[in-house]
């Protein structure tokens, strides 16, 4: 894909768009840093859609991380810059070494894996925008893509988070109301429309 500035843009606005899609590379990766231990835990496997949602994160951040190379290739970057600072690996790592020390690991790695996503969600609403403004069309609908791609998914996590929490205080030996799954899903729903 070849890269389209339209109308008069100035002479940063490559540069400028590179590092947009840089910091959104960046931020793919650190994402998937703990998604194959997630998959991986046994614990995970006890919670089937827990586990379908952590699966759509990583066929999704996969696909976004080749996107965004390709894109950064196309508008002169370099998609190994891409890793913007050991920070986001040691952030990545250590929430996955996080995973094997928390009690309640399904639920806080879904946590953490909507925090992620929703920082991805503005990210892309931020590059979009970046690349609608200096004339970008191309990497302006990629940005919209991935948005659309994230959004879903955020939502499916906010909405099933209720019931992997109370299944975990089940397991830890807590008495539940079996009503509290529907109602916090519906208080989910609720918010998000």
């Amino acid at each position: 894909m070849q890269s389209r500035f339209t109308g008069t843009a100035p002479p940063y606005a490559r540069h400028t768009v590179a590092n947009y899609l840089g910091d959104m590379l960046a931020l793919e990766r650190h994402i998937a840093a703990p998604i194959d231990s997630q998959l991986d835990s046994p614990d995970h496997n006890e919670y089937p859609a827990a586990l379908e949602v952590i699966s759509q994160i990583k066929t999704m951040t996969t696909n976004h991380q080749s996107a965004l190379e390709g894109r950064l290739l196309a508008v002169g970057g370099d998609p190994v810059l891409g890793f913007k600072s050991i920070w986001s690996e040691l952030f990545g790592t250590g929430a996955a070494a996080l995973n094997v020390l928390r009690k309640s690991k399904v639920s806080k790695s879904l946590r953490d894996d909507y925090a992620a996503l929703s920082l991805a969600a503005i990210g892309y609403t931020m590059l979009h925008a970046t690349a609608l403004g200096l004339g970008d069309d191309a990497t302006a609908r990629l940005a919209k893509r991935h948005l659309d791609d994230v959004n879903p998914v955020v939502v499916a996590i906010g909405r099933g988070i209720g019931s992997v929490v109370l299944q975990e205080l089940q397991a830890d030996g807590e008495r539940v109301h079996v009503t509290a799954a529907a109602l916090s899903e519906r208080a989910s729903r609720a918010a998000n429309n």
